[in-house]
């Protein structure tokens, strides 16, 4: 596992780039030639790693994003390139890291895109995204859309709707997963689980749900269930996430909020009486 973020490759190009010495970046990092070479020989803090990185950032380079395209471009044939948010770092992969109350329970969870992995850890510092890639090659696995039994699925693990444990259709919809090394469906974060919450509660209907959470723009998660699924895992670099970087992620989370939450009420105007409330899914 790469866990070692790229400084010195990283400054280079930085200087390279922008047309800057060393002793320059060190300035503008606030941080002394010293300390600068001391990093690349990863003698360094995590202070000192932000420094490095938000003077990155700053200079105008956006290479977390650049990089993940160049990886997507360079990946081998049959590969899906994904990424993992990681507030403190990850020394161990396990299929029981995660909170038993995520989107499809315990597993290891991750995106379609960089832009998706760093809205999960926007609020921690000295947080960090993990780029990895996977044959899906040998591994049993779901491709779930945006549908009702996404939905209902979802809504079973966040712990929406116990009442209807061991309901026909439930089971239907869990039996789908049962078993599979990776279950791949449309992320849901805090604010898409709110739209799910009133479909649960049963003041929306599942076409006005559907429609509203189609503006999310955070694209599929790939949740890893099974030890042979980890196994597969090819992890390509670490990537830190600066407070600059991650601020400007916030105002874009902020924004998607808003198409969200403006898409819903048209939906809700647009598609009014059509589909079905939750009470008639499970009656």
């Amino acid at each position: 596992m790469k866990n070692k973020f790229e400084i010195k490759k990283d400054i280079l190009a930085a200087c390279e780039a922008t047309l800057i010495s060393e002793e320059d970046f060190a300035k503008k990092a606030d941080i002394s030639l010293g300390t600068l070479h001391d990093a690349y020989k990863g003698i360094c803090n995590l202070r000192t790693v932000e420094k490095i990185y938000g003077a990155i950032y700053r200079l105008g380079l956006r290479f977390n994003v650049v990089k993940s395209e160049l990886y997507k471009e360079s990946l081998l044939k049959d590969n899906i390139l994904l990424f993992h948010g990681s507030k403190e770092g990850i020394n161990k992969l396990s299929i029981n890291g995660s909170r038993d109350n995520c989107d499809f329970g315990n597993g290891f969870y991750c995106s379609e895109s960089y832009s998706s992995a760093i809205c999960f850890v926007e609020p921690y510092d000295y947080s960090s995204v993990y780029v990895l890639s996977i044959d899906l090659d040998d591994l049993s696995y779901i491709n779930i859309p945006a549908s009702l039994e996404w939905m209902i699925i979802v809504c079973y693990f966040r712990g929406m709707i116990n009442k209807y444990e061991g309901h026909p259709f439930l089971k239907s919809c869990l039996d789908k997963i049962k078993d599979k090394d990776v279950i791949i469906a449309p992320i849901a974060d805090n604010r898409m689980f709110q739209i799910m919450r009133d479909f649960g509660e049963g003041n929306i209907t599942d076409i006005e749900a559907i429609h509203a959470l189609s503006a999310s723009r955070l694209g599929n998660q790939y949740v890893f269930k099974s030890e042979k699924a980890l196994n597969k895992i090819n992890f390509l670099e670490r990537l830190y996430c600066s407070s600059d970087e991650r601020k400007d992620s916030m105002l874009s989370t902020i924004d998607r909020k808003n198409v969200i939450d403006t898409k819903l009420r048209l939906a809700k105007r647009e598609f009014r009486n059509q589909g079905v409330y939750i009470d008639e899914v499970f009656k």
